[in-house]
């Protein structure tokens, strides 16, 4: 049960101690909206594994756009994008 009076105090909690720190919620919001869409396109039988798949896509995609480096597993020599 969520504790509402908490939030009177919270103005001397911050002015007291600064800001939380490690507390992105604009980032968990904005990726409420990719994971939806994600999921509606899905075929719903198992829709973690979609959205792992997904991510996983799009964090491999961003590692070879950011110019990463891994091992080419014909010739076992090192590629870079």
């Amino acid at each position: 049960k969520p504790k509402y009076h908490l939030l009177c105090h919270a103005a001397f909690w911050i002015e007291r101690y600064g800001v939380l720190s490690n507390t992105h919620m604009e980032d968990e919001e904005r990726m409420n909206s990719s994971v939806r869409s994600n999921l509606e396109h899905s075929d719903r039988q198992a829709p973690s594994k979609d959205l792992a798949y997904y991510l996983a896509n799009a964090q491999g995609l961003r590692f070879v756009a950011l110019g990463g480096i891994w091992v080419d597993p014909k010739t076992n020599s090192l590629t870079q994008a």
